[in-house]
């Protein structure tokens, strides 16, 4: 069940770290804040526990039964099917860009 509660509780974190995003992306930038570097971090911490999410949450597969297994599956496994389609948007833009 080790695998499990990772996986529920980087699901959880990985939520957080989206909603703080998408908040302090709307928020107006001045030179007297420093909200992009805040926002640059989110983001890496965000692309860091999407990974690891996903790793917990497919070791935890062969695990019994628990309905946070469940929950953290999802959510991770969409967030990573996001992750892919996002990257996947981004190679076709730079292939067309440099093609």
């Amino acid at each position: 069940m080790k695998y499990t509660k990772h996986s529920f509780h980087i699901a959880v974190l990985s939520s957080l770290l989206l909603v703080g995003f998408v908040v302090l992306s709307n928020i107006d930038r001045t030179t007297q804040n420093n909200i992009n570097d805040v926002t640059g971090y989110l983001i890496t911490l965000f692309f860091v526990s999407l990974i690891l999410g996903f790793v917990f949450a497919m070791l935890s597969l062969r695990e019994s039964y628990h309905w946070k297994k469940y929950i953290g599956l999802g959510i991770n496994v969409f967030y990573f099917i996001l992750f892919i389609l996002a990257l996947i948007g981004n190679l076709q833009d730079l292939s067309q860009w440099f093609g």
